[in-house]
């Protein structure tokens, strides 16, 4: 590589990349790098590595490589050589340097624990480029893009799963010596498989430990359907087996898996099931090594299946926008309306987004009888003041037999308000008030301190399969009220298998969003907007969503080839894998 050294504009960067190129001995992964380097618009004249404070030193990488790390520290003492562990967005999460006049130059170029060598950021380096590329690589000298970087010599190793073979981070090495690049990939190598195979470890003895424990509980003296759970993993006993079947079965590991991916839920959960039947839950987490291993459930099945949608259990459907016949959420309606028709303290619990709102409207219509209907929010702080003025509010609102009080988002209530509130609740019962409902999101902590006597859970849109197609005529007949529409069967089917992490709120701006399109009377699945194409439980922000919809709109025009997509948005292979994972993008889904 030539030794020019270039200034610290953008188009020196350019004059010594065209030189790198016309260089014989130009390795190819550089000089895509460097092409990716320019479009990042890195200054090679500079140096800016962002800084995160607490990098997180819990990973299942960072507890299977800190000790091997220890271990090579002690062997490499007074050699000029530093190694590193850093996470897959190139956070440096540990450095063990032995040589104090290499932590001095490391510190000069920000290479510490804390500091983002992503190529987005610094450009051409060991780090980043091994993160972007996907492969072992040898970033010597001049084949740093910047500057400041070019007096090291750097190998690195990226760093994958054992079994699922998703990018965990990567291992570097850098030395200021001129010596055996050879060598030096070589000892890189080495050093990242035994973090491989530490991890691989780590995940057989996190299994086991569920195994165990799963075991445990089938041995007890009555055991009962039994269920153990983890991201890799399904247990279940034959109990579970022979009692849960068909649509039964896959509702249940939907909760399941959601139960297992929050290491904070415990304690008893009780679900409704498409067959009509209600699975009660008792959650024990398996906990070993300091880290969570999953869960273990021990499933009590109440009621019988049904053949159909109880009649019972049907809604008197007084109100057009009570939509839906699943039984989760038929049996949801049921219950709220008793409670509501009682006079009983009604408190609805479901996730953002789910109808919680529509119902209590829907009821308060149906049954309000002419009282007033009233909606307080949790106080704006914890102040004092703020917070006696409130519980007064409130005390005087539920005072009123002709009101119809809501008590909106009471999860985001602090313990001690929480607290009050239920002693004025408690003050006031037996007492001539008004209709009281609360509603608020599901705690994740296990056993729920209620508020009100009846407890309903309001189900999430992706546990209610059944009702999408009568939700999408319905929305459909409220945006396009002149118009004959419907969905195709193919576009149906992808509405189905949307998670809908916003619930009903995103179905309806969905649909709302469609219906307003100059379109024939029938809306196929390519109509569809980027949301629809996704497995992520997870609700994006702005910038999130625009890359989301960046890379579906891509891999849709170049039929989901994701080659060509990366190229065309500027990112590596792997990089545009690790986002299209991150945002549950399946290739094959979109065709």
């Amino acid at each position: 590589m030539p030794r020019h050294q270039p200034g610290s504009s953008l188009q020196a960067a350019r004059e010594l990349y065209l030189e790198v190129t016309r260089d014989p001995s130009a390795r190819p992964l550089v000089v895509a790098s460097w092409q990716r380097s320019m479009e990042h618009r890195v200054k090679s004249g500079s140096l800016d590595a962002p800084y995160l404070d607490d990098p997180n030193l819990d990973s299942p990488l960072a507890r299977a490589a800190l000790p091997i790390l220890d271990r090579l520290h002690e062997q490499l003492a007074d050699d000029p050589v530093a190694t590193m562990i850093t996470d897959r967005n190139g956070v440096v999460l540990s450095r063990k340097v032995s040589h104090e006049g290499l932590t001095t130059n490391l510190n000069r170029v920000q290479l510490a624990p804390g500091h983002v060598f992503a190529e987005r950021y610094v450009g051409t380096n060991g780090i980043g480029t091994a993160l972007a590329s996907g492969r072992p690589v040898m970033i010597a000298g001049v084949e740093h893009y910047v500057e400041a970087l070019r007096d090291f010599h750097c190998a690195a190793v990226p760093i994958l799963h054992p079994t699922r073979r998703t990018l965990l981070g990567a291992f570097n090495l850098t030395t200021v010596r001129q010596g055996s690049g050879g060598m030096l990939m070589a000892f890189a190598r080495s050093v990242a498989a035994q973090i491989e195979g530490e991890i691989a470890a780590i995940t057989s003895r996190r299994e086991r430990a569920l195994f165990h424990d799963y075991m445990a509980a089938c041995s007890s003296v009555r055991p009962g359907p039994v269920l153990a759970i983890n991201r890799d993993v399904v247990m279940m006993n034959e109990q579970l087996g022979a009692a849960v079947t068909g649509p039964d079965h896959y509702a249940l590991l939907d909760h399941a898996r959601e139960i297992a991916d929050t290491p904070r839920t415990e304690g008893t959960r009780s679900i409704a099931l498409p067959s009509g039947r209600v699975a009660e839950l008792r959650v024990s987490r398996c906990r070993r090594e300091d880290s969570d291993a999953g869960a273990v459930l021990r499933v009590r099945l109440i009621g019988r299946p049904q053949p159909g949608p109880a009649a019972s259990a049907a809604p008197a459907r007084p109100d057009p926008g009570l939509v839906g016949s699943s039984p989760q959420w038929l049996r949801a309606v049921a219950d709220s309306r008793a409670a509501f028709v009682a006079g009983t303290p009604l408190h609805l619990l479901g996730e953002a987004g789910v109808g919680k709102r529509t119902l209590v409207e829907a009821l308060h219509r149906a049954h309000g009888g002419g009282r007033r209907l009233e909606t307080a929010q949790p106080p704006p702080s914890d102040s004092p003041a703020v917070t006696e003025r409130w519980l007064h509010d409130v005390g005087e609102l539920l005072a009123v037999p002709s009101n119809v009080l809501v008590l909106r988002d009471v999860h985001l209530l602090g313990d001690r308000l929480r607290e009050r509130l239920g002693n004025l609740l408690a003050h006031l019962d037996g007492t001539v008030t008004g209709q009281l409902v609360l509603t608020g999101q599901p705690s994740t902590a296990g056993a729920d301190d209620r508020l009100g006597d009846a407890l309903v859970e309001v189900p999430p849109l992706r546990h209610r399969h059944g009702d999408i197609e009568h939700l999408a005529r319905f929305f459909l007949r409220r945006y396009r009220p002149s118009t004959e529409s419907r969905f195709s069967p193919e576009a149906l089917t992808m509405l189905r298998r949307c998670p809908w992490p916003e619930n009903v709120r995103q179905f309806e701006s969905v649909v709302r969003g469609l219906a307003r399109r100059p379109a024939g009377p029938v809306i196929h699945a390519e109509d569809l907007p980027p949301e629809c194409r996704v497995s992520s439980h997870k609700v994006l922000t702005t910038i999130e969503t625009l890359e989301r919809d960046a890379i579906l709109r891509g891999l849709m025009d170049r039929n989901s080839n994701v080659q060509r997509t990366a190229q065309d948005l500027g990112i590596s292979r792997a990089t545009m894998y690790r986002k299209m994972r991150r945002y549950g993008i399946v290739p094959s889904n979109l065709t």
